[in-house]
């Protein structure tokens, strides 16, 4: 087995860990770091590549002027992560099997196998935690988190991380599913998982799933489920009791109060420090007892909208590198769809709803700030990064 397989063999299990554990999952991105290293891989750098390490020069910028630096540069590492985990997801998972002439469709299809199996397991387990209560706990580690609120976790960290991740798949294995591919395994593990992401109780993903799917179906051209998917999940959210009384209780002011109070701070600590620059790379959870509203000085580690805790924290500088980021992204996702006809339209229709999933997800969370679910999501970029290159 050659270095470079070796190092695609590492990567792929570590995207396995990416909800479950980003201390597996990390080791595992630097190990097939080394191995692609030593397989002496020619790296070639295009537009996409160099606004990604301009983010990261963003960063160290605004660490530099951070009002905690050291802390801002610690937690800021992670955006070396989720680069190393676009570039490598780029190089092994779409141009390994180009130079062997093969087209890219082996190694996707061997990670969608993977998330698949990972998905039917930690539904499985996700779906006897809620009719058993069960978990396990050893030696103060929870495997298997005990249930909050009467929210599954399974075998991740929180309900929140389940339920982002379990939307980022769900798009990518109904496409597959239409396409043919694996029709029995794939069939059951979207049944399950559908199952076990409502019974996370999740609003936020619940809504940016029905939105992502039904433009999933649009790319696809299935015009009919278009309407009749979201209308029948819309139905499942209003008669599951538990997700319901979520949903409506969004509606009443007083509720939803740790994710109100932090915008107001957010943007003071902002204004009163460089608007440029940001105050600093989770350096909001630092400040936030100095700017919080009387009786609300515990908040939460970042505000609850993407894009406003990026303009926090990195400033302007930081906030437009990683727009143009996600502007390049949709627009290359959707050149690739409009410009292929095969196996390269597929994927492209299923990362674009992925993507659409996680941005509107996003406008009232920060998932990016979930080690796990943010090397998931730099992955999906380095695909269509990869699968430009290709068509260009």
């Amino acid at each position: 087995m050659t270095f470079k397989k070796w190092s695609c063999n590492f990567f792929l299990v570590a995207l396995l860990f990416t909800p479950i554990s980003a201390y597996v999952a990390v080791p595992l991105l630097i190990i097939a770091l080394i191995f692609f290293l030593l397989s002496r891989s020619k790296i070639s750098l295009n537009l996409f590549d160099n606004v990604q390490l301009s983010l990261i020069g963003a960063i160290l910028l605004s660490s530099a002027f951070a009002v905690y630096k050291a802390h801002s540069l610690i937690t800021g590492s992670f955006f070396i992560i989720y680069f190393l985990s676009y570039l490598l997801s780029k190089n092994l998972l779409v141009h390994h099997d180009l130079h062997h002439g093969m087209g890219n469709e082996k190694n996707l299809k061997k990670l969608v196998n993977l998330l698949a199996f990972c998905v039917l397991i930690i539904s499985i387990i996700g779906i006897l935690q809620y009719f058993t209560n069960f978990s396990l706990v050893i030696k103060g580690v929870p495997i298997v988190a005990p249930m909050r609120g009467g929210r599954i976790i399974s075998i991740c960290y929180n309900s929140l991380i389940l339920a982002s991740f379990l939307a980022f798949n769900i798009p990518i294995f109904i496409t597959f599913f239409i396409r043919g591919y694996k029709k029995i395994l794939l069939g059951i593990t979207v049944t399950l998982a559908l199952i076990t992401f409502f019974l996370t109780v999740s609003r936020g993903p619940a809504i940016s799933l029905i939105i992502s799917l039904s433009f999933l179906f649009y790319l696809l051209r299935k015009k009919i489920m278009v309407v009749l998917v979201p209308a029948i999940l819309i139905g499942v959210c209003f008669l599951f009791t538990p997700l319901r009384t979520r949903l409506m209780g969004t509606l009443n002011l007083s509720s939803d109060v740790a994710r109100k109070v932090t915008i107001v701070p957010g943007i003071r600590m902002w204004k009163e420090h460089s608007i440029l620059t940001g105050v600093g790379i989770h350096n909001f959870y630092m400040l936030y007892e100095k700017y919080a509203f009387p009786g609300r000085s515990k908040g939460p580690h970042y505000i609850h909208c993407m894009y406003l805790n990026f303009l926090v924290e990195s400033g302007i500088i930081g906030f437009l590198i990683l727009m143009s980021i996600f502007i390049i992204l949709i627009r290359w996702s959707w050149q690739i769809y409009k410009r292929s006809n095969d196996f390269k339209k597929w994927i492209a229709a299923a990362l674009l709803a992925s993507f659409v999933n996680v941005f509107i997800h996003n406008l009232v969370d920060n998932t990016p700030y979930v080690m796990g679910l943010g090397i998931l999501f730099w992955a999906g970029m380095g695909i269509i990064s990869g699968m430009r290159d290709k068509i260009t």
